[in-house]
């Protein structure tokens, strides 16, 4: 890869990590649908990864972790306490849970794709099937962490839930609006 293109795709991560800042930090990264909060910061990750490839994607999720990390640990909302390795009283478990599961949400889509590509050849549904499975993957991961980690929170009740309401809408999000990203990107060789 020459210096230019180099340039180019560190521009393009540093953006879409400044993106996951200001989500992370405003509402704006979130929908509120009460009794649910439905985030948005995966599809940043997401994003990055289809157009940028799996390393780029892996320090997207990184940097999503790190947010996570940081909105856990100013939150007000006792929830988010167990994502806060300063105040979940398991350090380990909390960092592992906030950073792990984001790292591999980075490297998942672009690996999905390259695998979709050699089956399917329509561009928007590889990326469309790699963003769901993605944030499937994500979820799972994250809910596993805490259930594996904090016994003592009830996690199948809230496993069932968020599967079932917050995870659906979040892979529609990301199906939607990645591949609406990606693919007007692919077709104008602006990525």
């Amino acid at each position: 890869m020459n210096t230019t293109k180099k340039t180019t795709q560190f521009t393009r991560l540093a953006l879409l990590a400044a993106l996951l800042v200001v989500l992370g930090c405003t509402p704006l990264g979130f929908i509120s649908i009460p009794p649910i909060s439905i985030t948005l910061m995966h599809i940043p990750v997401i994003i990055g990864s289809l157009m940028l490839g799996a390393t780029y994607g892996g320090v997207l999720g990184l940097v999503f972790g790190l947010v996570s990390m940081l909105k856990a640990a100013t939150s007000p909302n006792p929830a988010d306490l167990v994502f806060s390795p300063f105040a979940s009283g398991m350090p380990l478990a909390s960092l592992v849970m906030c950073i792990g599961p984001r790292v591999i949400l980075g490297i998942l889509p672009a690996i999905l794709n390259k695998l979709l590509l050699k089956v399917l050849k329509k561009q928007a549904i590889n990326f469309t099937i790699s963003a769901c499975i993605s944030t499937a993957v994500h979820t799972i991961l994250v809910l596993g962490c805490l259930s594996l980690f904090f016994k003592a929170i009830p996690v199948q009740e809230i496993f069932m839930y968020i599967i079932g309401v917050n995870g659906v809408l979040e892979m529609v999000a990301a199906g939607v609006l990645a591949t609406g990203v990606c693919v007007p990107l692919k077709k104008n060789h602006v990525i």
